[in-house]
């Protein structure tokens, strides 16, 4: 079974019951919606503004 932890967003896998306020079972629905790039996303991929917010501050 999938838990997501609440607080930091992790999903794990496991066989065992997992337990703690931060631990929820996860359906999977949650991350469909995640994988969709936003709007502005996507009109910045548009526009050739695609940094990378890990390189952020690195120029």
């Amino acid at each position: 079974m999938k838990y997501k932890n609440t607080k930091t967003g992790a999903i794990i896998e496991t066989s065992t019951k997992v337990s703690g306020k931060n631990w929820e079972p996860f359906t999977g629905k949650e991350s469909e919606e995640k994988k969709t790039p936003s709007k502005k996303q996507k009109a910045n991929k548009a526009e050739g503004d695609s940094k990378d917010d890990a390189q952020e501050g690195t120029e």
